[in-house]
C-alpha cells in the first residue's frame, strides 16, 4: 500500500527549522551528513533538495535526506561521495514496516534510479525491505569506539606502529595547523589533487583523465560548501613541513559523533615525516575533547592500503551498503512523461 493510503503524510523540501526538529527528536546518532546544513552544502554542488518527511498518523516522523540531479533522473541519499544520508528518526521509529513505506514510496518516485546510503547500524533493515532488481553498493565502514577516552584510546586502541609513527612525527619538525572557517581548504585541495595524480599512477591511468574524474566528484566548491554550511562543525587539519604542507584531512563534528571525512598527503613528504597518522592522532585527540563518543572513519574496501592504515587505530569494522533502487512501472512511466 502506498503511503498516502496508510495515511502516512509526506511533505517534501523540509524547511531548516523541522529538520531541526527531527534531529533534535533523534538525538546523539544522527552524524553530520545528517543535518539540513549538510543537505545545503550538497546542493550548493549543483544537485536540487528533494528531501522527503513522513509523518505517521500517530506522529512518528521519519526524515529521508534526499536530492535530485539537475535532470531529475536520479535522486540521492546521498550522492556517492557524500556519505550517509538514510533517514533520521527517534530511537525505536524506524520499524521494518515503516523502512517498507519508505521503500516502496522512493520507488515510485519520477526516477531511473534511487541511490540510498542508509548509517551502518539500519543497513539490515533497509537491506531486507529493497525490491527486486536492487543493485547492492557494498562497503567497509570503519568505526573507532572513543569511550574511556583518549588516554585509553591511544594506549588500547592505537596499535604500537602508530604510536611510534606519532613519535616519530613529534620529532620531524611539523607545523601543524587547524581550522574551522574554510580558510585551510584551498591547501587541502591541492593536496587532495596531488594525491589523485599519485593513485592515477599506480593504477596505470592517464594523470590527465584521473584528475578530470577527481574534479568532477570532489570539486573545490564541495569542499569549500561544507566548510561554510558546517562552520565550526568542519575542521580541517594541515601538516607542513620545512613550510611545504605535506598532509591534511577533514573532520566533521556534531555532538558524540565524529567522522573523518577525507584526507589527503604529499607521499613523500608525508613517508619522511608520518604526518598523516599525526593528523588523525591530533583529530582524534580533539573529538575526544569535544565529548565525541565515536569517530567514524569512512568508507573503505577490505584489503586496501587505506584500509590498513586505518586499521591501525583500532576501529572495528562494519560490512554495510548503500542501494540503488530502480524505479518502479509508476515511477518509470511519469519519469518518460515529463522527459518527453
Amino acid at each position: 500500500m502506498t503511503a498516502t493510503a496508510l495515511g502516512v503524510r509526506v511533505d517534501l523540501h523540509v524547511p531548516a527549522s523541522l529538520w531541526d526538529e527531527v534531529v533534535r527528536e533523534a538525538g546523539d546518532f544522527v552524524l553530520p551528513s545528517q543535518t539540513a546544513g549538510w543537505r545545503d552544502a550538497v546542493c550548493a554542488g549543483g544537485w536540487r533538495d528533494a528531501s522527503r518527511l513522513y509523518t505517521w498518523p500517530d506522529g512518528t516522523r521519519v526524515l529521508v535526506p534526499l536530492v535530485r540531479a539537475a535532470d531529475g533522473g536520479t535522486y540521492a541519499s546521498w550522492p556517492e561521495g557524500w556519505g550517509v544520508g538514510g533517514a533520521v528518526a527517534a530511537p525505536g521509529a524506524l520499524t521494518a514496516e515503516r523502512a517498507r513505506v519508505v521503500v516502496d514510496d522512493l520507488a515510485a518516485l519520477p526516477a531511473r534510479t534511487v541511490y540510498l546510503r542508509p548509517d551502518t547500524a539500519s543497513a539490515p533493515l533497509w537491506e531486507a525491505r529493497m525490491p527486486p532488481g536492487t543493485r547492492r553498493n557494498p562497503r567497509l565502514t570503519q568505526v573507532l569506539d572513543l569511550d574511556g577516552g583518549f588516554g585509553h584510546v591511544w594506549q588500547h586502541r592505537f596499535s604500537k606502529r602508530a604510536r611510534w609513527a606519532v613519535r616519530k612525527a613529534e620529532r620531524s619538525g611539523l607545523d601543524v595547523e587547524r581550522d574551522g572557517t574554510g580558510r585551510l581548504v584551498p591547501q587541502f585541495q591541492r593536496l587532495f589533487e596531488l594525491s589523485a595524480v599519485r593513485w592515477a599512477g599506480q593504477a596505470g591511468d592517464a594523470p590527465e583523465e584521473t584528475l578530470r574524474k577527481v574534479r568532477e566528484k570532489n570539486p573545490p566548491a564541495k569542499f569549500a560548501a561544507v566548510a561554510r554550511h558546517l562552520g565550526d562543525g568542519c575542521q580541517v587539519w594541515l601538516a607542513s613541513h620545512e613550510g611545504v604542507p605535506v598532509a591534511a584531512l577533514v573532520a566533521l563534528h556534531r555532538g558524540p559523533q565524529a567522522v573523518y571525512w577525507a584526507a589527503a598527503m604529499d607521499k613523500e613528504g608525508a613517508a619522511l615525516t608520518q604526518a598523516p597518522t599525526y593528523l588523525v592522532h591530533l583529530m582524534t585527540e580533539d573529538a575526544c575533547a569535544r565529548g565525541a563518543r565515536t569517530l567514524h572513519m569512512g568508507d573503505t574496501y577490505p584489503g586496501t592500503s587505506v584500509t590498513r592504515f586505518k586499521a591501525a587505530f583500532g576501529p572495528g569494522e562494519h560490512p554495510t551498503a548503500g542501494f540503488w533502487i530502480p524505479a518502479s512501472a509508476a515511477g518509470a512511466t511519469r519519469e518518460e512523461g515529463r522527459t518527453t
